[in-house]
Formats: structure tokens, C-alpha cells, sequence
């Protein structure tokens, strides 16, 4: 069936291999368009989890979502009852970077395999959707030869396939596939683009879907974050610059360059580094795929270099203020990589209260999901405050590492306190006027005028 409802006008069935942070929140999204889901992950748990109306991971609205339309979401153990009760397939699981920069298909093949032996048994025409992150001719050259090996149906005739990756933010997840910027479609052939396209009529009734081929998709969704990570860094070097020059704000450049059309306000904001389990695995991946077809990237080489650089040259800066007011106890408000999420893979913030730790400073840490991710990396070597006033109190310098909203009570509890502290802020979330005299507030790359 390649129509969104079936002709009895009943919503289509599809199913969703992968209940991880990605697969949980799009199989729920699409039963919240209507659609009829089956979700199945090789953890049991994830599966029994959403069975029982409880969100497999921690998201935002995740709970929400399941709890709102459980009547059409469910969960099952093994692919191949997800196959065959649905009529098309979106894979969404784990492609981990290897060393080389390049990524594992193992997940992908195994899951690509299973379904081929499903639809070996299977009638009838299903159209298989990739949407984990994979590189330039993978699909074509390993995922689509599983599914045909493994059911003995040729793609193109017997089942479609497409890639179609999904452009989310940890945090942000279901927010990202309710308003999404534009939609990739690579298809294999016309019938499986027609039939992804019918889909998405219903999940997103006012985006068009970019067609393109499995190929061109695959190129452009590693290069999107590439080039994304090139514009952060390049806002950052501009920070860096507006550190050394009197007067200078990085925020009223990038501002004003941001209007640029040619540019755009998107990803030019002088902060952290980039970091999570995205941008800087993409970026890699883009010049070692490139690397391995003869095209040298200087730009996502020297982005990754200038990024790796940055922790340790932040982590100086924070030291220089501690010296200087002989401070010895810094607050970090969050390691996580970005505002909503505990996760702190490849986290700039993680990064610096590593060096802030092997400079002899003791730290406190301050996540408003929870610790429990970054004790895993600190253990006692940190302390970690129930609450943002207990942070406030105990440490001397406190370090604005994550952009959360919740921390713009931070002069207000100061105030409150009477506190005289060092607050440093790669964001320029505040300015020194939201202060009490006394607190010392750095804001980088920004013109710091005295009061």
C-alpha cells in the first residue's frame, strides 16, 4: 500500500526500528499525525516502556506525546512482526563514528537484514526509510544489498527505499519534527519517492520534501552540519578577536553580519564550541569521506583543530580571573552539551571543567535535568547542588557554561544574597548593570565597559 490511509480510509500503519532518543520521539510524533505505529528496538525495555504508556528516554514532551495518543502507538519484540503488520519503515538506529572518522554500519545492516528476511514471507509492496545519519553510496552499496540478500525481492520492484535523515537537536527533538526547515528525500526510484512524499503529505502537510537522490541526501545532510559548524566556529574566532580589541562586541558583529542575506542569524553566535553526538562526528565524517575520493576540506579540518582548541584557551581565561580574585571553588551551570538534555558527549563545557579540575580548582556542578551524567565523569571530584542557590553560595567563580534560560535568575539570587562573586559568560547572557556593585561579570568577546 503506498497511500497514507488505505482504502478503507484508515491511517496507514507504519513502523519504527530504534526507540533511542530520535526513534522514541518519531514514533510518537507520527502517531500524533495520525498515523498508526509499531514501534520495536532490540532493548526490551524501551519496548515494554512505551508499551506501558512510559517514555522509553528522557526528552522533552516525549511523556506527553505518548500518553496523548496511545491508542495508536504500540511496541513490539522483533522486526519482523513490526513489518509485517505495517506498510513502510523507518529505521532509525545507531551508525557510531569509528576511527577513522568514518561510520559503523553494523546497526543498520544487522536491522536491514532482518527486515529482508520479514519481507521474504511478506505480500505486497513496502517501502523501507533510513533515517540514521550514514555516508555518500553506503546505502545503495551495503543497506539496500542486505534487504535483497536476505529476502530475495529486488528494491525498485518488490520494495522501495528511501533516506530520509531527520535535522533534530537533543532537547528539542519533537519541537525539530513539528517544524522542520525544510525535509530531505532521497529516493531510489520514482515509486518509492512518491510514496515517502504521500507520507509526509500527511506528517507535514505544509513542508514539500527536497527530492533528490539516496546519494545526493547522503552528501547533503553530512555537509549541512559541516557547514554549520564552520559558521559557529567562525563566530567564535570573532569572539576571540573581540577579547584582544578594546570596545569590541562580538554580539553587535555577528548581529549585524547575521542580516546579511549571504550569511544568515542562524549559528553565528559567539559562545562554546560545537559539540553532542551530531556536529562534530558529522564534521569529521565530511572530510574523511571527502579525504577517501581524492578533495581535500580545509575548512571542516581547520574547524574541527580550532574547536578541539577551545576548552583549554576558555579554561586559561577562567583561570586568570581565579588568580586574580584568589578564588579556588568554580560553579559550572551544566556540562551537558546544550540546554535541555544531560548528555555530554563531546560537550565543550565537560571539556573545560576537565582542565578547570587538572589546574587543582575545585568545582561544583549544577544540571537542571540531573547530575547523573556528569558524575559519571567527576565522581568526587565534584560536588554537585541539588539546587542553583546552594551552587551560588558555595563557589567563588561562577562559569555560565550551558545557555538555559533557567540561569537568568542568576542576578536576581545574587541580589537576593548579597554574594560578591566572579561570573564569567561565553554568551553574553547578561550585561554588568543586571549586577550588584561588587560582582565581577565577564562577558566574552564583549565590550565589558566599567560600571
Amino acid at each position: 500500500m503506498d497511500r497514507a490511509t488505505n482504502s478503507k480510509g484508515n491511517s496507514l500503519t507504519v513502523s519504527v526500528i530504534g526507540l533511542g532518543k530520535l526513534g522514541s520521539c518519531y514514533a510518537a510524533f507520527c502517531a500524533g499525525r495520525s498515523l498508526n505505529v509499531i514501534g520495536t528496538d532490540s532493548d526490551s525495555r524501551k519496548v515494554e516502556a512505551l508499551n506501558g504508556g512510559t517514555a522509553p528516554v528522557e526528552e522533552t514532551d516525549l511523556q506527553t506525546y505518548i500518553k496523548k495518543n496511545r491508542d495508536r502507538l504500540r511496541a513490539v519484540h522483533g522486526t519482523q512482526e513490526a513489518i509485517r503488520n505495517s506498510s513502510a519503515t523507518f529505521i532509525i538506529v545507531p551508525t557510531p563514528s569509528q576511527k577513522n572518522g568514518s561510520f559503523s554500519l553494523a546497526p543498520a545492516t544487522a536491522v536491514c537484514t532482518d527486515i529482508g528476511n520479514a519481507l521474504k514471507e511478506k505480500k505486497g509492496y513496502h517501502l523501507v526509510t533510513l533515517v540514521s545519519t550514514v555516508l555518500p553510496e553506503d546505502c545503495r552499496s551495503h543497506l539496500i544489498p542486505a534487504i535483497e540478500n536476505a529476502s530475495g525481492k529486488r528494491c525498485g520492484v518488490d520494495f522501495g527505499f528511501c533516506y530520509s535523515p531527520s535535522l533534530i537537536a537533543i532537547g528539542d527533538v519533537l519541537k525539530n519534527l513539528e517544524n522542520p526547515d525544510f525535509l530531505f528525500l532521497g529516493a531510489f526510484d520514482k515509486k518509492s519517492e512518491d510514496t515517502l512524499a504521500h507520507i509526509y503529505s500527511q506528517l507535514y502537510p505544509s513542508v514539500a520534501p527536497e527530492r533528490m537522490s539516496i546519494e545526493s541526501a547522503e552528501l547533503a545532510k553530512i555537509a549541512l552540519n559541516s557547514f554549520v559548524t564552520t559558521k559557529i566556529t567562525f563566530a567564535n574566532t570573532l569572539g576571540m578577536l573581540c577579547e584582544k580589541i578594546p570596545h569590541a562586541n562580538v554580539d553587535q558583529i555577528t548581529t549585524a553580519l547575521g542580516k546579511d542575506k549571504r550569511i544568515g542569524s542562524h549559528y553565528i553566535k559567539s559562545g562554546l564550541g560545537f559539540g553532542g553526538p551530531c556536529f562534530p562526528r558529522d564534521n569529521a565524517a565530511f572530510a574523511q569521506m571527502a579525504s577517501r575520493r581524492g578533495v581535500t576540506t580545509p575548512l571542516a579540518l581547520a574547524t574541527h583543530e580550532f574547536n578541539k582548541s577551545l576548552p583549554k584557551h576558555i579554561a586559561g581565561i577562567i583561570d586568570t580571573f581565579a588568580k586574580q580574585h584568589e578564588a579556588r571553588r568554580v560553579g559550572f551551570l551544566g556540562v551537558s552539551y546544550k540546554p535541555r538534555t544531560t548528555l555530554t558527549e563531546d560537550s565543550q563545557a565537560l571539556f573545560i571543567a576537565e582542565e578547570i579540575v587538572r589546574l587543582g580548582y575545585k568545582i561544583a556542578i549544577f544540571e537542571p535535568l540531573g547530575s547523573n551524567e556528569a558524575s559519571m565523569q567527576f565522581g568526587k571530584k565534584a560536588l554537585y547542588p541539588e539546587s542553583l542557590e546552594d551552587l551560588v553560595v558555595w563557589v567563588d567563580v561562577i562559569f555560565i557554561s550551558n545557555r538555559d534560560e533557567r540561569f537568568r535568575e542568576i542576578p536576581s539570587l545574587l541580589k537576593r544574597s548579597g554574594a560578591k562573586k566572579v561570573i564569567i559568560d561565553p554568551w553574553g547572557m547578561f550585561q554588568n548593570k543586571d549586577f550588584n556593585p561588587g560582582v565581577i561579570y565577564h562577558a566574552l568577546g564583549r565590550s565589558n565597559p566599567s560600571r
